[in-house]
Protein backbone atom coordinates (compact mmCIF):
# COMPACT_ATOMS: atom_id res chain seq x y z
CA UNK A 1 0.00 0.00 0.00
CA UNK A 2 1.20 3.56 -0.55
CA UNK A 3 -0.24 6.32 1.13
CA UNK A 4 -0.38 9.68 -0.23
CA UNK A 5 1.43 12.74 1.29
CA UNK A 6 -1.20 15.04 2.98
CA UNK A 7 1.55 17.83 4.12
CA UNK A 8 0.18 20.31 1.70
CA UNK A 9 -3.06 19.92 2.37
CA UNK A 10 -2.51 20.55 6.39
CA UNK A 11 -0.11 23.58 5.48
CA UNK A 12 -3.37 25.18 3.80
CA UNK A 13 -5.73 24.45 7.04
CA UNK A 14 -2.53 26.23 8.86
CA UNK A 15 -3.29 29.35 6.98
CA UNK A 16 -6.42 29.11 7.09
CA UNK A 17 -6.59 28.97 11.11
CA UNK A 18 -3.74 31.88 10.96
CA UNK A 19 -5.97 33.82 9.04
CA UNK A 20 -8.74 33.33 11.50
CA UNK A 21 -6.55 34.20 14.60
CA UNK A 22 -5.40 37.30 13.01
CA UNK A 23 -8.96 38.66 12.33
CA UNK A 24 -10.08 37.84 15.29
CA UNK A 25 -7.03 39.74 17.23
CA UNK A 26 -7.69 42.55 15.16
CA UNK A 27 -11.03 42.88 15.77
CA UNK A 28 -12.59 42.64 11.94
CA UNK A 29 -15.29 40.91 11.14
CA UNK A 30 -14.56 37.26 9.88
CA UNK A 31 -16.90 35.64 6.68
CA UNK A 32 -15.92 31.96 7.04
CA UNK A 33 -17.74 30.78 4.47
CA UNK A 34 -15.41 33.04 2.37
CA UNK A 35 -12.65 32.66 3.67
CA UNK A 36 -13.14 28.83 3.48
CA UNK A 37 -13.72 28.86 -0.05
CA UNK A 38 -10.85 30.79 -1.43
CA UNK A 39 -8.49 28.11 0.39
CA UNK A 40 -10.81 24.95 -1.14
CA UNK A 41 -10.20 26.50 -4.62
CA UNK A 42 -6.17 27.35 -4.32
CA UNK A 43 -5.64 23.27 -4.07
CA UNK A 44 -5.22 21.62 -7.54
CA UNK A 45 -8.00 19.87 -8.60
CA UNK A 46 -5.46 17.08 -9.66
CA UNK A 47 -4.02 16.28 -6.21
CA UNK A 48 -7.17 14.83 -4.61
CA UNK A 49 -5.95 12.73 -1.46
CA UNK A 50 -5.99 8.84 -1.98
CA UNK A 51 -5.81 6.09 0.84
CA UNK A 52 -4.44 3.78 -1.76
CA UNK A 53 -3.18 4.01 -5.30
CA UNK A 54 -4.75 2.29 -8.17
CA UNK A 55 -2.69 -1.05 -9.08
CA UNK A 56 -2.31 -2.47 -12.38
CA UNK A 57 -3.13 -5.49 -13.97
CA UNK A 58 0.07 -7.28 -13.64
CA UNK A 59 0.18 -6.76 -9.66
CA UNK A 60 -3.84 -8.03 -9.24
CA UNK A 61 -2.73 -10.64 -10.87
CA UNK A 62 0.56 -11.51 -9.63
CA UNK A 63 -2.09 -11.09 -5.72
CA UNK A 64 -4.41 -13.71 -7.29
CA UNK A 65 -1.69 -15.37 -8.18
CA UNK A 66 -0.41 -15.31 -4.56
CA UNK A 67 -3.88 -16.34 -3.16
CA UNK A 68 -3.98 -19.24 -5.21
CA UNK A 69 -0.40 -20.91 -4.08
CA UNK A 70 -2.03 -20.13 -0.22
CA UNK A 71 -4.74 -22.16 -1.01
CA UNK A 72 -2.12 -25.20 -2.59
CA UNK A 73 -0.14 -24.76 0.17
CA UNK A 74 -2.86 -24.88 2.78
CA UNK A 75 -4.04 -28.06 0.48
CA UNK A 76 -0.76 -29.65 0.39
CA UNK A 77 -0.38 -29.47 4.30
CA UNK A 78 -3.68 -30.66 4.89
CA UNK A 79 -2.84 -33.80 2.34
CA UNK A 80 0.37 -34.63 4.33
CA UNK A 81 -0.91 -34.15 7.91
CA UNK A 82 -3.96 -36.58 6.79
CA UNK A 83 -1.09 -38.53 5.34
CA UNK A 84 1.03 -38.97 8.58
CA UNK A 85 -1.84 -39.55 10.27
CA UNK A 86 -2.99 -42.67 8.25
CA UNK A 87 0.39 -44.01 8.73
CA UNK A 88 0.49 -43.90 12.44
CA UNK A 89 -3.12 -45.55 12.42
CA UNK A 90 -2.19 -48.22 10.50
CA UNK A 91 1.11 -48.85 12.05
CA UNK A 92 -0.61 -48.79 15.67
CA UNK A 93 -3.04 -51.00 14.46
CA UNK A 94 -0.75 -53.34 13.38
CA UNK A 95 1.74 -53.75 15.88
CA UNK A 96 -1.61 -53.95 18.57
CA UNK A 97 -2.60 -56.92 16.83
CA UNK A 98 0.36 -58.40 16.15
CA UNK A 99 0.89 -57.74 20.65
CA UNK A 100 -2.13 -59.10 21.42
CA UNK A 101 -1.43 -62.35 18.89
CA UNK A 102 1.78 -62.74 20.99
CA UNK A 103 -0.36 -62.99 24.12
CA UNK A 104 -2.65 -65.58 22.51
CA UNK A 105 -0.46 -68.12 21.02
CA UNK A 106 2.00 -68.91 23.09
CA UNK A 107 5.12 -66.63 23.30
CA UNK A 108 7.04 -66.63 19.65
CA UNK A 109 8.60 -63.38 19.04
CA UNK A 110 11.77 -62.23 21.15
CA UNK A 111 11.45 -59.60 23.97
CA UNK A 112 13.26 -56.91 21.91
CA UNK A 113 10.64 -57.09 19.21
CA UNK A 114 7.75 -57.79 21.84
CA UNK A 115 9.30 -54.28 23.68
CA UNK A 116 9.14 -52.35 20.03
CA UNK A 117 5.85 -53.39 19.40
CA UNK A 118 4.56 -51.87 22.41
CA UNK A 119 6.52 -48.72 22.13
CA UNK A 120 5.26 -48.57 18.38
CA UNK A 121 1.67 -48.70 19.97
CA UNK A 122 2.31 -46.35 22.57
CA UNK A 123 3.47 -44.09 20.36
CA UNK A 124 1.21 -44.29 18.08
CA UNK A 125 -1.89 -44.12 20.59
CA UNK A 126 -0.56 -40.79 21.88
CA UNK A 127 0.25 -39.23 18.64
CA UNK A 128 -2.89 -39.94 16.78
CA UNK A 129 -4.83 -37.41 18.75
CA UNK A 130 -2.79 -34.74 17.72
CA UNK A 131 -2.16 -35.41 14.23
CA UNK A 132 -6.29 -35.61 14.16
CA UNK A 133 -6.14 -31.91 15.73
CA UNK A 134 -3.58 -30.67 13.35
CA UNK A 135 -5.68 -32.13 10.39
CA UNK A 136 -8.59 -30.27 11.93
CA UNK A 137 -6.24 -27.18 11.89
CA UNK A 138 -5.41 -27.12 8.23
CA UNK A 139 -8.92 -28.00 6.96
CA UNK A 140 -10.35 -25.24 8.92
CA UNK A 141 -7.67 -22.87 7.07
CA UNK A 142 -8.00 -24.41 3.79
CA UNK A 143 -12.16 -23.65 3.63
CA UNK A 144 -11.32 -20.51 5.18
CA UNK A 145 -9.02 -19.24 2.53
CA UNK A 146 -11.84 -20.74 0.11
CA UNK A 147 -14.59 -19.15 1.71
CA UNK A 148 -12.55 -16.08 0.83
CA UNK A 149 -12.16 -16.69 -2.97
CA UNK A 150 -16.65 -17.41 -2.85
CA UNK A 151 -16.96 -14.24 -1.15
CA UNK A 152 -15.07 -12.41 -3.59
CA UNK A 153 -17.42 -14.22 -6.60
CA UNK A 154 -14.42 -16.33 -7.71
CA UNK A 155 -14.37 -20.11 -7.61
CA UNK A 156 -11.11 -22.40 -7.84
CA UNK A 157 -10.67 -25.36 -10.28
CA UNK A 158 -8.19 -27.75 -10.81
CA UNK A 159 -8.42 -29.28 -14.33
CA UNK A 160 -5.04 -30.64 -16.60
CA UNK A 161 -2.29 -29.91 -13.60
CA UNK A 162 -3.04 -25.94 -13.55
CA UNK A 163 -4.81 -24.38 -10.92
CA UNK A 164 -7.42 -21.60 -12.54
CA UNK A 165 -9.12 -19.32 -11.00
CA UNK A 166 -11.92 -18.04 -12.62
CA UNK A 167 -14.64 -15.22 -11.95
CA UNK A 168 -18.04 -16.41 -11.27
CA UNK A 169 -19.77 -13.18 -13.09
CA UNK A 170 -19.04 -13.96 -15.90
CA UNK A 171 -16.75 -16.81 -16.05
CA UNK A 172 -13.60 -15.78 -17.40
CA UNK A 173 -10.29 -17.27 -16.32
CA UNK A 174 -8.99 -14.49 -14.27
CA UNK A 175 -5.56 -16.84 -13.61
CA UNK A 176 -3.84 -20.01 -13.18
CA UNK A 177 -0.77 -21.25 -11.69
CA UNK A 178 0.25 -25.07 -12.72
CA UNK A 179 0.68 -27.12 -10.19
CA UNK A 180 2.29 -30.58 -11.50
CA UNK A 181 5.61 -31.29 -12.73
CA UNK A 182 5.44 -32.51 -16.15
CA UNK A 183 8.60 -34.64 -15.56
CA UNK A 184 7.35 -36.75 -12.60
CA UNK A 185 3.29 -36.12 -12.81
CA UNK A 186 3.82 -35.21 -9.32
CA UNK A 187 2.64 -31.84 -7.66
CA UNK A 188 5.28 -29.16 -8.36
CA UNK A 189 6.04 -27.57 -5.00
CA UNK A 190 5.27 -30.87 -2.28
Amino acid sequence: MKLVDNNQYLGQTDLLEQSFQSAINSGTAVNVFERAQHFRNTAPAGNKPYLVEVSTSLETENLWKKRLKMLLDAENNLIKVIRLRKITAIFTVLSIAMFLFSLYVAPSMSPAVFYSLITVAAFGLATYPAWFLVSKSNKKRRDHISSLFYKSNHEVEIVDGTMKLINRANYASVTQIHILDRKLGLFANS
